[in-house]
């Protein structure tokens, strides 16, 4: 009886740790290793789980620290607002965040930004021009937007059902485990009477 009650404890042990092992990033925008070559106005790190308010981030460009304008936790998001146009270059995004069991967890997303910049100062152009561009370059961005948020949706729809089947397949294993072993248990037990 006592191998039973060590094994039960044991198990009830490990799975709070599978269990609350589920918090983890899922997407973002920026996502790790892309050249961004438009004006980029905001971070957006998408979690597994909803996260605490005490979550944070922050921008590094060769080892100097960006500014962010605004950095807010909205459930399972962590957005953080840039207030001006980044230079091109290659930027590290380090988050911290607290999961809703508790546990700090902490990564990183390297990305680049490379844009034209050098367009706009040699060649001056009419107000006109600068409206009509500006309304070709809103609309090209807007399109281009919407197929982003409609790619990171599919993508954080996928790794949640991702996420889903393994935790399934986690708590399968502990009660297949428990199983065997309160059997073994009670096999052994009968042998030695």
């Amino acid at each position: 009886m006592k191998k039973l009650i060590i094994l039960m404890f044991c198990v009830f042990m490990i799975v709070p740790s599978f269990v609350s092992a589920h918090t983890s990033l899922s997407s973002s925008n920026p996502t790790e290793g892309q050249i961004v070559t438009e004006n980029l106005e905001q971070i957006t790190l998408d979690f597994a789980t909803t996260i605490e308010e005490l979550s944070t981030m922050e921008l590094v460009k060769d080892g100097n620290k960006v500014t962010l304008g605004e950095i807010k936790v909205e459930n399972k998001q962590l957005i953080g607002r840039i207030s001006d146009p980044l230079d091109n270059g290659s930027y590290t995004i380090h988050w911290k965040i607290i999961g809703e069991d508790g546990h700090p967890i902490n990564g990183e997303i390297n990305f680049s930004i490379q844009t034209d910049q050098s367009q706009s100062e040699t060649n001056p152009a009419t107000p006109k021009e600068n409206q009509d561009t500006q309304d070709q370059n809103s609309q090209s961005d807007q399109t281009e937007q919407n197929s982003v948020k409609q790619n990171n949706a599919s993508d954080t729809v996928e790794q949640t059902d991702n996420n889903s089947s393994s935790t399934i397949l986690v708590i399968i294993a502990v009660i297949l485990v428990v199983i065997f072993g309160i059997s073994l248990l009670l096999f052994t037990g009968k042998k030695k009477r």
